[in-house]
């Protein structure tokens, strides 16, 4: 929900970033809330690739949540950062993890296609190819951890 003394207007995360540093906030507008849907999914993950853990912009960040009932990913949803101009969503990846088995098998061909999602770009936090490697790790260390 974004809000300006005009009103208030609500915008889809999917909408929310435009370009590098951009979004659709107009001038005196400001976030008012952020609605997550519930009920929230039964496995998820966030990891972040960083040289410090806690006070840096992160190389790559990648968030994960599925649904797993009778033992297949009925949902699977995954976001990603610092791969791309904007934060976006894995979409091929999910749809490598539903209506498939969870299991390593699983893990490992969604792994692969991770790896090959987004953009990633050369700069001085680290190269493309470091980039694609960590997201195609990130499934793995969940599982692992699992």
């Amino acid at each position: 929900m974004l809000a300006s003394a005009e009103g208030d207007r609500e915008v889809a995360l999917a909408e929310f970033f435009t370009g590098y540093r951009e979004t659709v906030l107009r001038p005196a507008e400001l976030i008012r809330a952020v609605r997550v849907p519930t009920p929230l999914a039964g496995h998820a993950t966030f990891r972040k690739v960083a040289k410090r853990r806690y006070d840096d912009i992160s190389s790559v960040a990648v968030a994960a949540a599925v649904d797993v009932v009778d033992g297949t990913v009925v949902r699977a949803r995954i976001g990603l950062g610092g791969v791309a101009a904007t934060p976006l969503r894995a979409r091929a990846t999910e749809a490598a993890l539903e209506g498939r088995p969870w299991t390593l098998d699983t893990i490992e061909t969604a792994s692969a296609v991770l790896a090959g999602e987004g953009t990633p770009i050369d700069d001085q936090r680290a190269s493309a190819a470091y980039r694609s490697a960590m997201l195609g790790n990130a499934l793995r260390a969940w599982w692992a951890e699992a």
